[in-house]
Formats: structure tokens, C-alpha cells, sequence
């Protein structure tokens, strides 16, 4: 099978796809309340709002990342063994050690929490070398743990997809994995040792690279095609949340055949949804802006959350403080990132694997890669960034 190159309009999508995934990340650990019964009838509006948004369209995240992942890994992949052991090295600089520094940072915190709530006795050596490797306190990271996992076994994930009579089934006992919730690997230190959603969407990924037709289909899908599929989208979605409210499937089980079925459907509308939407929304601004988005996945979560929510705990009414609290936690984590940047750019880019904002748009492969001047978007994209660049980087 002979790949195609992917056009730049699309990857300038997928880079505004992967700021919509970050912020809705961002909006599932800051949510503020969650649905108190069962019964759609007796939530207010508060609850609902935050279910429909947060705990349904919200949940499109995870499966786009692991899809880019999994898309721009085998863009590059030609399956020797010098490309894998070449790849592999990449990813453990721009995944393996942002991982390992923001987990530092997270059980660094915990540890001082415990320090002062003088509970010494889990403040083993065994214990803190445990949770940083495998289960930091920021919870955001398991993502980054499964990419790694992911990363590793990344030869047996191109040998079954790309083979003709194995793709079929692998992708139909994932997805029928997937869609009914039946996680098959280990939990390891209170993570699974694999999700499946991640293993799913990162296999259609490999898939999705082979032959990205697909890609320029979705950027010539119509008005109307965009609109009909947004709207299912929601509909399902909003379905879903009236039918059980308290829906959760996160090392739980609380849910129904037929709401568990819309969840996942609607992740699958909406994944295409957003990637459609992505292309008729792309400018330079949010191109830029997107740069950064790493940095703020790794940032927004333990130990900032527990610091933002113990002031808006003594500020805010505790079930809508998300509305006040979560776009504040996204402006000033993009604009702390900058700032960053701007200011000490060798740390920032050690910390988030080499991925520094306005120097270069990144594509995410494992490093940063310049895009050209693209049409449409006012100020030819290479010089609006190279001017950004003397800007932010001197």
C-alpha cells in the first residue's frame, strides 16, 4: 500500500484539532459538579450543562490524540528496524521525559503536602520511585504512559493493520472491545497497562496513514455534510445525557447498553465533526496559539488544579466554578507558555520534548517540523511565524 502525502491544509487542521482536544481536556478535570441522580428530570441546569459539555462532547479528546499519535507516527514509519530504534529514541525525548519531569514535579508536591501533613510513613523510597515512573499524581499523564506503551509496541501494531487478512479482524475485536467497554490489559499502580481506546485509535491511525484520501475528503465535505454531522454529534450526545445523566465508564461501570452504545457513537461523529471543523476555522492565530498546547496538557492538572481549586473553593460557588475557573486555567496556561518561551526557551523545550511555541508550527511527529505559507490565512503562515519568532524568542 503506497502512502500519500498528506496536504498542508490537513495538517494545519490536525494542529487545531489537537487545540480543541487540549482545551476540552482541560474542561473534563476542571468540571465543577457532576450529575446527582439518574434521573434527568430532577438535575438543574448547572449539572446538565456540564454533563452534556464535559462528560459528552468533551470525551472526543482522548480518542483524536491517540489517532494523531498513531497517524503521524507510521507517516514516517517504513518498518525496519533503524526506524523503529530511531523512533523509539524520539519518543522518549518528546514523550518518555516530559512524562518523567512533570510527574517530578507532581509527587515533588505530594510530598511536601505530605511533609506538613506529617504523614511520613508513605514517603518510601519503593513507594516514590513507583508513583513517578508509573502513576503520577497528575492524572492527565496516564495518556503520555500509554503512548509510550503504545510507542514500544508500535512493529506488532504495523504488522496486523497492515496486513490484508489480519486488518479486518483486528480492528473489528478492537472496536467491538471499544464499543462495549471490555478492557483486556492489567491495571498497573491504578492505570490500565493499556487502554483500549488508545490501542484502537492509534491502530486506525496507522490505518488512516497509508492512505490519506480520506483527509481531503473530509476538507471538501460540504456545508451541509458539516453541518448534518455536527448536529448529530450533539444530538447523540445530548441523547445520551438524558437518558442516564450519571453515565461514567472510567474504571467504572455505570451504564446501559443503549447509553454506552450513543456515548461511543458519538465519539466516532464527533471525532469527524471536528476534524471537518477544524479545517474551516484554521487562521494563523490559532495555528500559533496551538504551538503551545503540550505544555499545557502537561501543566494543567496536579499540582495547579489543587492550588486553583483551594482559592475558588473560598471565592466561587463550588458546582459552577468551572465556568469562571476553567477558560482562566486555559488563557494562562498558553500565556504562562509563551512567556516561558520567551524567557528561558532551552528549558521550556527540555521540559515539553522540543516543542517551543512561534519558533516552528509542529506537526507532531516526535519533533517539531516548519509548514510553508498556506493560502486563506492572511499573512503567509512562514513569515507570520518567523515574525512571531524575533518577537517571543528574540
Amino acid at each position: 500500500m503506497s502512502k500519500t502525502e498528506l496536504s498542508l491544509p490537513s495538517k494545519q487542521s490536525f494542529q487545531i484539532v489537537s487545540l480543541v482536544a487540549t482545551v476540552l481536556v482541560v474542561g473534563i478535570h476542571y468540571r465543577s459538579t457532576v450529575p446527582s441522580s439518574s434521573v434527568y428530570s430532577q438535575l438543574d441546569f448547572n449539572e446538565i450543562a456540564q454533563e452534556f459539555l464535559f462528560g459528552g462532547v468533551a470525551r472526543i479528546a482522548v480518542p483524536l490524540f491517540a489517532f494523531l499519535a498513531g497517524l503521524f507516527y507510521f507517516r514516517s514509519d517504513d518498518g525496519t528496524r533503524a526506524t523503529y530504534l530511531k523512533k523509539l529514541n524520539q519518543r522518549v525525548r518528546s514523550v518518555g521525559i516530559p512524562y518523567l519531569l512533570a510527574g517530578l514535579i507532581a509527587v515533588a508536591v505530594w510530598c511536601g503536602i505530605r511533609v506538613l501533613e506529617k504523614k511520613f510513613s508513605e514517603l518510601t523510597p519503593g513507594n516514590l520511585l513507583s508513583m513517578w515512573i508509573l502513576r503520577p499524581p497528575a492524572e492527565q499523564l496516564w495518556f503520555l504512559r500509554d503512548l509510550m506503551v503504545l510507542v514500544a509496541i508500535a512493529p506488532l501494531i504495523r504488522r496486523v493493520v497492515l496486513h490484508q487478512m489480519n486488518r479486518p479482524w483486528w480492528i473489528a475485536v478492537l472496536g467491538g472491545m471499544w464499543l462495549f467497554n471490555l478492557q483486556c490489559f492489567p491495571i498497573v499502580s491504578g492505570w490500565y497497562l493499556l487502554n483500549i481506546e488508545t490501542l484502537l485509535f492509534f491502530s486506525i491511525g496507522c490505518l488512516a496513514a497509508q492512505d490519506t484520501n480520506w483527509a481531503t475528503r473530509l476538507e471538501n465535505a460540504s456545508p451541509t455534510l458539516v453541518t448534518r454531522t455536527t448536529i448529530l454529534w450533539l444530538a447523540l450526545v445530548a441523547t445520551r445525557v438524558w437518558l442516564r445523566p450519571n453515565f461514567d465508564i472510567w474504571y467504572v461501570s455505570r451504564h446501559g447498553f443503549l447509553d454506552l452504545i450513543l456515548h461511543q457513537g458519538s465519539i466516532v461523529v464527533g471525532g469527524c465533526a471536528v476534524m471537518m471543523l477544524a479545517y474551516r476555522i484554521r487562521n494563523a492565530f490559532l495555528l500559533n496559539v496551538s504551538s503551545a498546547s503540550f505544555f499545557v496538557y502537561l501543566v494543567h492538572e496536579f499540582p495547579l488544579r489543587a492550588v486553583i481549586e483551594k482559592i475558588s473553593a473560598r471565592t466561587l460557588p463550588a458546582d459552577t466554578a468551572c465556568w469562571i475557573v476553567m477558560p482562566m486555567v486555559v488563557v494562562g496556561c498558553y500565556a504562562v507558555a509563551f512567556q516561558l518561551a520567551r524567557f528561558s526557551p532551552q528549558g521550556f523545550a527540555i521540559f515539553t520534548g522540543g516543542r517551543l511555541p512561534t519558533s516552528k508550527l509542529p506537526v507532531q511527529d516526535s519533533v517539531a517540523q516548519p509548514l510553508a505559507s498556506s493560502r486563506g490565512l492572511g499573512l503567509p503562515l512562514k513569515q507570520f511565524l518567523t515574525k512571531r519568532s524575533k518577537r517571543f524568542l528574540g
